[in-house]
């Protein structure tokens, strides 16, 4: 796992507390229980405080893995 990955990796353990560590780079909105739209928001604002970047929600809608999030990071961040 690269820096990026294990910073959002970090917001997915706040967010998802129960999810096992090794389960999180293949966590889906379809395999985590808990993974509503809720946590969603939640784990945007974690993305977006952690990483200091401004969350453009639309730009981001539809990110339901980590994989995804993390695809979206790379795609804005200057810390990848």
């Amino acid at each position: 796992m690269d820096k990026l990955a294990k910073r959002l990796a970090k917001c997915f353990s706040l967010v998802f507390p129960g999810l096992p560590h090794a389960q999180i780079p293949s966590a889906t909105a379809a395999n985590v229980s808990g993974w509503d739209s809720i946590a969603q928001v939640n784990l945007l604002s974690l993305i977006g405080e952690e990483f200091n970047v401004d969350i453009d929600f639309e730009k981001f809608e539809g990110a339901t893995s980590f994989e995804e999030l993390l695809n979206r990071l790379r795609e804005i961040s200057t810390d990848a």
